[in-house]
């Protein structure tokens, strides 16, 4: 499927951000290498006998009903003829870098946002530049050339509306929306469409009878404030296309590291649960070992029994790796935060520790044991 929005480029210079996302990644990589899977359910995730989740599905599966993050005994149930696969990461990381390394001899920055989504910032549109459609159709047609997968694109002024695109120009779509057709494009749309708009707060604005974009645009912003307090701000923008988060490059350090496990079997005690924490908290720890990082925060997550999800964050005594002190920090949220809730009625099926407020090793910065040091006349110019 390929469409163009009608209405002309104003002005000169405009904004171009293009958003690539590989159509049933984890599925299609599967299907290019088994040719026997073409036409076939096929599901890509965890033990439909156990406890896993769905990871990706082809639209074969997704025809009964089967989605991203359901429980694989759910899609089992659904869809029984499925071919179900446990995931590659490997396989799948060494296309996704054939794939973005594609995308990034078009873009001016290119910000890849998971394993198989990427955002680019195409050159400024200018008189005699190359049109975004051609460049997306050309991406698209090398993608498929040169690694055998799908790819969808879309292109507009900005993330929102270039992942807007993108979305509904799905499968195997290209969607450019040009300078001055974004109100045409986005007012037709349920509001459902819109990013961080989810079923609990599609039933809120229905029961306001807001149930297209146009809708809240009809509102205007001092009523939307007024029912959604500072939602109701953010909902104004989405609805209008306003949206100036930059595309940013690539070269930064890891905003934060993280480890969890889904278990075969709840867990009820506590003496069971710390246990794994450790071993989570140490992997982490020799993450942030791996690429060098330090950490001021460490985080707790829990999903109990009935798939409600607790966090818990906390601080480190001091910029660290140290597998110890990380181990030390995550038992205490536990300690403190989960272990008074555990009960063989109200167990965890999942358990996470993760490390964030990362900050790279080295520089005025050197490590003692595991800790940070600043030098004797960097501390001074802190204090000073």
């Amino acid at each position: 499927m390929v469409a163009l929005a009608q209405l002309p480029a104003q002005g000169m210079g405009y904004r171009r951000v293009m958003h690539c996302d590989l159509d049933c990644f984890f599925a299609a990589v599967e299907e290019l290498d088994d040719p026997a899977l073409a036409g076939k359910p096929v599901i890509v995730g965890g033990d439909p006998e156990g406890r896993g989740v769905v990871a990706t599905a082809n639209y074969a599966a997704r025809r009964y009903g089967v989605h991203s993050a359901m429980a694989a005994v759910v899609a089992r149930r659904l869809c029984p003829q499925a071919v179900f696969l446990r995931p590659r990461f490997a396989r799948y990381r060494e296309l996704s870098q054939r794939v973005m390394a594609l995308v990034r001899e078009y873009a001016a920055v290119c910000q890849q946002v998971s394993v198989d989504e990427a955002y680019a910032e195409l050159p400024p549109g200018l008189p005699g530049c190359r049109r975004a459609e051609e460049i997306a159709r050309e991406l698209k047609a090398r993608v498929r050339t040169e690694t055998g997968l799908v790819i969808s694109v879309g292109v507009g002024r900005n993330k929102l509306i270039a992942k807007l695109a993108s979305d509904l120009s799905k499968p195997d779509g290209c969607l450019v929306v040009r300078p001055g057709a974004e109100t045409a494009f986005l007012r037709p749309l349920p509001v459902g469409r819109l990013p961080g708009v989810g079923p609990h707060t599609q039933q809120r604005l229905a029961r306001d009878g807001i149930t297209t974009v146009a809708d809240l645009v009809a509102r205007g912003p001092g009523e939307l404030q007024r029912l959604y307090a500072h939602s109701g701000a953010w909902l104004w923008r989405m609805a209008n296309g306003l949206d100036d988060r930059p595309v940013e490059g690539e070269h930064g350090p890891p905003k934060s590291i993280s480890r969890e496990r889904t278990y075969e079997r709840d867990i009820a005690s506590a003496e069971r649960a710390e246990d794994e924490i450790r071993r989570l908290a140490e992997r982490v720890a020799r993450d942030a070992e791996d690429d060098h990082m330090l950490a001021r925060t460490v985080t707790l997550k829990v999903k109990w029994y009935d798939f409600t999800l607790t966090t818990r964050q906390g601080p480190l005594p001091a910029l660290t790796r140290d597998g110890g002190a990380i181990v030390a920090a995550a038992l205490a949220l536990f300690r403190t935060h989960i272990a008074p809730q555990l009960a063989p009625d109200h167990a965890l099926r999942l358990l996470g520790v993760g490390l964030s407020a990362l900050q790279p090793e080295g520089g005025a910065l050197t490590v003692r044991g595991g800790y940070v040091q600043l030098r004797l006349f960097d501390a001074a110019a802190c204090v000073a």
